[in-house]
């Protein structure tokens, strides 16, 4: 009875070994294939995209040189003053020691 329950260990060993090494074949497999799929869409939008472009540079009007290249004035914000105190001062919770002499305290 020993014997059996070692032979029957050992056999689902190599069935779980060659399980194991088939799912890993199949992975890799399906891997590979998803790469390919990705690829083929990246050149499919990548034709698509030229072929957009080439479209819209026939059905648009070139733009006039000169016309809309004019710098247009933008109105600077106001400058604000730097603050010379804290700006958060009343907001701080300071901790420990006052900053003045330190008391011991037994």
């Amino acid at each position: 009875m020993g014997h059996e329950r070692l032979h029957d260990s050992v056999a689902m060993t190599v069935a779980h070994a060659l399980v194991a090494v088939l799912v890993a074949v199949l992975l890799h497999r399906a891997d590979a294939a998803c790469w390919t799929l990705v690829r083929g869409v990246g050149a499919v939008l990548g034709s698509v995209r030229a072929h957009v472009a080439a479209a819209r540079a026939l059905f648009t009007r070139p733009r006039v040189a000169g016309l809309l290249d004019v710098p247009v004035p933008v109105r600077a914000e106001r400058a604000r003053p730097t603050p010379t105190a804290s700006v958060l001062a009343h907001a701080v919770v300071r901790r420990g020691p006052p900053s003045g002499r330190a008391v011991l305290v037994n």
